[in-house]
Parts: structure tokens; C-alpha cells; sequence
């Protein structure tokens, strides 16, 4: 298996696996409406956050992280579509960094 499928499957199989106890993904909903951050990974590499509970899709979401150089590359397609047509996963601010720390150095492996 190519690592970029791995890497794939390992995302999407992270932010399914906060769906087992939370409808909406949230990772921590017992903690809305303050204290649950969501954190998005995109196919790009930037990650996003935004307030959870109530708020969740009805505030402006802040990047953390910006796009990886050369990202098409991957060809990752998550989970969730966004507007742009990019698409992401809902995981935790580490999982995002770990995945992200992933993508990056694939991405220098592949010609």
C-alpha cells in the first residue's frame, strides 16, 4: 500500500472514529459551548479552528496552518467537502499536527 492511501485512511478513519459517540464530531461535546475547539485538516494541509457547541459552523474559522507547498501532490480527498471544493476531516489540534507533519514529508518524497 502507497503511504499516501495509509496516510488517507489513517485520516479518514481518525475523524470517523469521532463520530462513534458524537453525532456532529465534535471531540469533546460535554465540554460545548466554551470549552470545545474544532479543528479541521484540509486536503491542502492547512489546519483551521473555530469554537465548538453552539457556535460550530456560525463563526469564522482561523487558520493555525497554512496550505503545504505543493499539496496536489497527495491527491487527498477527506470525509468533508468545503465550499472551495477542497476537502477536510474533523480531528484534534495533534492530530491535525501529526498528520500534517505527514503530508509535508510525503509530499518532499514524491516526484
Amino acid at each position: 500500500m502507497s503511504e499516501v492511501i495509509y496516510l488517507s485512511e489513517s485520516i479518514i478513519d481518525a475523524h470517523n472514529r469521532h463520530y462513534l459517540f458524537s453525532p456532529t464530531g465534535l471531540v469533546n461535546p460535554k465540554d460545548s459551548p466554551n470549552g470545545n475547539q474544532i479543528y479541521h485538516l484540509y486536503s491542502t494541509g492547512e489546519i483551521s479552528f473555530q469554537k465548538g457547541g453552539w457556535g460550530y459552523l456560525q463563526r469564522s474559522e482561523c487558520i493555525s496552518d497554512g496550505k503545504i507547498f505543493n499539496y496536489q501532490k497527495l491527491g487527498l480527498k477527506l470525509p468533508k467537502q468545503a465550499a472551495d471544493g477542497s476537502t477536510y476531516a474533523i480531528l484534534t489540534k495533534e492530530e491535525c499536527k501529526k498528520f500534517r507533519t505527514h503530508m509535508i514529508e510525503l509530499t518532499k518524497n514524491i516526484i
